[in-house]
């Protein structure tokens, strides 16, 4: 699979590396994390994601509701196929800015396929950091 050229620069820094997988016996001992800590603030963010799509949902519902008691009562609509073109736009933008922020990681992470481990000291405050950018263009 072709990988686009502007994701193979190395602009994008992750913070990681490939290790060989016999690591030494006197390597330092992996920290631990607790994984309630990581994964307590990502399911409050996925629930508040979660709220907002139901929100949409309605409000579309509603949208939709006085468009058709618009079109019973004969008044002139909303030019639907040029609000459609409109929203198509909005979501294709969106996607390539959340594209430009994921393919990085992943072209990253497929660095060095022959070693079996990746290393990744400090991690937590880079994915937050990307996490934040991508919720930013989801959000908005």
């Amino acid at each position: 699979m072709p990988i686009p050229k502007e994701y193979l620069d190395d602009t994008f820094d992750f913070g990681f590396s490939a290790v060989d997988d016999d690591a030494p016996a006197t390597a330092t001992p992996t920290p631990t994390v607790n994984t309630q800590e990581i994964s307590q603030p990502i399911v409050e963010r996925i629930t508040n994601l979660e709220s907002k799509v139901n929100t949409l949902g309605t409000n579309v519902g509603e949208v939709l509701n006085i468009l058709e008691r618009l079109e019973q009562v004969g008044t002139p609509t909303l030019d639907t196929d040029e609000y459609k073109l409109l929203i198509q736009k909005d979501v294709k933008e969106k996607l390539a800015a959340v594209e430009k922020l994921i393919i990085p990681l992943l072209v990253n992470l497929m660095k060095n396929p022959e070693k079996d481990t990746i290393k990744w000291p400090n991690r937590a405050p880079l994915i937050e950091k990307q996490i934040e950018r991508i919720l930013a263009i989801t959000r908005s």
